[in-house]
């Protein structure tokens, strides 16, 4: 039985080898060389084994010919080891965007040809009889002209490839199967993942060139479907039949990038579970997919999608220096932020105009956005329209899973935002979010207070030891009372464990007292118990462990890169969570911390050696660098700092590096100006706001 399978399995193997002569009559071939016995027995002419390029026509003729596998399966291995020896997967993108970018530059009659790893692409020159000639030579049939093809120049003409799939001109391609594949969402679970739409998509685009006297170069994909797309511009959208809303042509394009590349900016985790895996990118999909039915959306969905739209674009226009891209990313800010503010305007309305995840991911998506790729004063907007939005119609719900993955998210970024907008933190706009909560009678759902001042508790240690229940655990949104909450998910989130982000908070609580206390603020803390509190804090940071029980177990899951890129993160935020201390409440001499500033250093070397392929930009390596560098005195700690950033900057191609990177170096300038006396960036944050560090 087994010799049977074996000899199966064998003749499977076997199917494109064999002469043409015993091929074409259907008999086994011994492939004997140079003609095979079979042949000869038969007394028949052996056809041989030539392998032939040929191409498909109308005049094929009787001839018949039969597949062979050009290249051995030797070569085949050694070329796809060439391949990725030349253009490993990371840098795929980047060498297609400057074959992009080339092809753009040069002049439009001129003959090209570019190359870049394994990748090059030429430009056709298509002669107008030549042109007239194989149309009527392909084209027997009169065809009815469009009045959009009668007024096309020849210079749009474009050379199409075969396509498998045709399609009628007038459906878009936005078919119904791939509308179904793209809200098909993977099982979490052990069940085998079945392959990603976009990434088919991707690996399946095909390039078309087209001449043009006006344009030059333009690199045009090829979707599933006879629709060639055009040129990606702010102006590069299609309507689907019966809609309003218009469809980015390059949106499936944007979604892999921001599913490859820019996640990583958001958690430092590896696993399928986070928020964006479970919430933003399939919300989404479902847009994108509701848009090409030409479903009427709502605010908060359309102001999600063209957010992620925009910070993919801007991504991809650092990484690959592209205008186009950098233009694109600002159209979409634009759509994003009018749908945001159309959102806003309706947000508390009733019957609601749209569910509170979608509405919550629509602002947090800002939120991303302003941080990422905008500014300091649009992300504290954003985050007190998510506090007000949380806090009125958030808390006194049962909260499911999902609506909690969603706060930890606005909490998380929200502490390390609130550490740095020093001078804000009593404006015009956060009295006005203050009032419209009090107003609404829905103040007491919230465990904490509305302002960040300092909880009164009296013995730290006890505090944290505490057991908080169900209630105060989710509803302490800012972590105001100190205590341990089982169920937290920042672990799970961003592999940060909740009593560093208590600290952090109790940390800024205690800040916000003594700015109150040097403005005369009534209620503020006296010297006494600030400085009490001050040194249960500062005893608390200094023993806080290195390996905290849920931060171990859950870093147990991962791969053992993931887990030592984890561990070096969590040093150094414990270490810049000292430096920050010491600044925000002490106000030391800066050449006190320069051992704790260094060891920052030293661990984000670390996540670099271990992995230098991922980008560690999400907030638990960037307030670090931020606090950390921001304090360097040594010029060779500086000069690593200001690697740092330049790096994650060009590998992600966000701003908010270069921007941190600037808000830096003008602290380090100002320094050298002030003839030794102590210059901080907590003074020049107070004294003028000017600096911009992106967290």
């Amino acid at each position: 039985m087994a010799a049977r399978v074996e000899r199966e399995v064998k003749s499977h193997t076997r199917a494109f080898t064999g002469c043409s002569t015993c091929r074409s009559r259907h008999v086994k071939c011994d492939e004997g060389r140079p003609t095979c016995s079979m042949c000869h027995y038969f007394g028949l002419p052996c056809a041989g084994y030539k392998k032939d390029i040929f191409f498909d026509s109308k005049n094929n003729g009787s001839k018949i010919r039969f597949r062979r596998p050009l290249l051995t399966e030797e070569e085949r291995q050694r070329m796809s080891q060439w391949l990725v020896s030349i253009a490993p997967p990371a840098s795929t993108q980047r060498l297609l965007s400057q074959i992009d970018e080339e092809g753009e530059r040069a002049a439009a009659p001129d003959e090209i040809q570019l190359s870049l790893g394994p990748f090059g692409v030429f430009r056709v020159q298509q002669c107008q009889n030549d042109t007239t000639q194989i149309e009527s030579l392909l084209d027997p049939l009169p065809l009815v002209e469009s009045e959009d093809s009668r007024n096309s120049s020849p210079s749009q003409d474009v050379v199409q490839m075969a396509d498998p799939f045709p399609l009628d001109p007038e459906i878009s391609q936005w078919s119904p199967d791939f509308i179904q594949s793209l809200l098909e969402q993977p099982e979490q679970g052990t069940t085998p993942r079945s392959p990603d739409l976009l990434e088919m998509i991707m690996d399946q685009s095909r390039i078309a060139e087209a001449p043009s006297s006006s344009q030059g170069y333009q690199i045009r994909s090829f979707m599933p479907g006879n629709y060639c797309n055009p040129p990606i511009s702010p102006t590069s959208f299609t309507s689907a039949p019966g809609s309003s809303n218009a469809i980015p042509q390059d949106a499936v394009f944007l979604l892999k990038h921001y599913s490859s590349t820019v996640i990583s900016l958001m958690t430092p985790v590896r696993h399928k579970k986070t928020p964006w895996h479970i919430l933003f990118i399939p919300h989404t999909k479902d847009c994108l997919a509701a848009l090409a039915l030409g479903e009427e959306m709502n605010h908060a969905s359309l102001c999600a999608f063209y957010g992620t739209l925009s910070i993919s674009a801007f991504s991809l226009s650092g990484v690959s220096q592209s205008q186009s891209w950098l233009n694109q990313g600002r159209t979409y800010l634009r759509q994003a932020q009018n749908y945001a503010r159309m959102m806003l305007l309706t947000a508390y309305d009733i019957p609601k105009p749209a569910k509170y995840k979608s509405i919550l991911m629509a602002i947090l998506t800002m939120v991303q956005l302003s941080n990422l790729c905008g500014n300091r004063n649009q992300a504290e907007g954003y985050f007190l329209e998510a506090e007000k939005f949380i806090r009125m119609k958030g808390l006194k719900r049962k909260k499911s899973r999902k609506v909690r993955l969603l706060h930890h998210c606005y909490v998380f970024e929200r502490m390390f935002h609130e550490s740095i907008f020093i001078c804000g933190a009593n404006s015009t706009q956060r009295r006005h979010v203050r009032r419209a909560i009090e107003s609404s009678g829905l103040a007491p759902a919230s465990v904490d207070g509305l302002s960040f001042r300092l909880y009164k508790w009296k013995n730290l240690h006890l505090e944290m030891l505490r057991v908080r229940d169900r209630e105060e655990g989710e509803n302490d949104l800012h972590l105001e009372r100190p205590g341990h909450f089982s169920a937290t998910l920042y672990p799970e989130i961003f592999g940060i464990p909740e009593p560093w982000l208590l600290l952090l908070s109790l940390v800024i609580r205690l800040g916000t007292e003594k700015d109150g206390a040097e403005k005369n603020i009534p209620g503020s803390l006296g010297l006494k118990d600030y400085i009490s509190r001050a040194k249960a804090l500062e005893e608390y940071i200094n023993e806080l462990p290195k390996h905290i029980p849920e931060t171990v177990a859950f870093s147990s899951q991962q791969s053992s890169v993931d887990q030592q890129i984890l561990e070096s993160m969590l040093e150094a935020m414990r270490h810049a969570l000292a430096i920050y201390f010491y600044r925000r409440i002490y106000d030391l001499d800066a050449s006190m911390l320069q051992e704790k500033v260094a060891s920052v250093r030293d661990c984000l070397l670390q996540c670099e050696y271990a992995d230098s392929s991922v980008i560690h930009g999400s907030a638990g390596f960037i307030w670090p660098a931020f606090i950390a560098a921001s304090e360097a005195e040594d010029t060779n700690v500086q000069e690593s700092f200001s690697a740092w950033f330049e790096i994650s900057g060009q590998r992600s191609g966000l701003s908010c590096f270069t921007r941190t990177l600037d808000s830096v170096e003008k602290i380090w300038q100002e320094k050298r100006r002030a003839n030794g006396s102590s210059v901080t960036w907590l003074d020049m944050m107070k004294k003028s706001g000017s600096l911009q560090p992106q967290l």
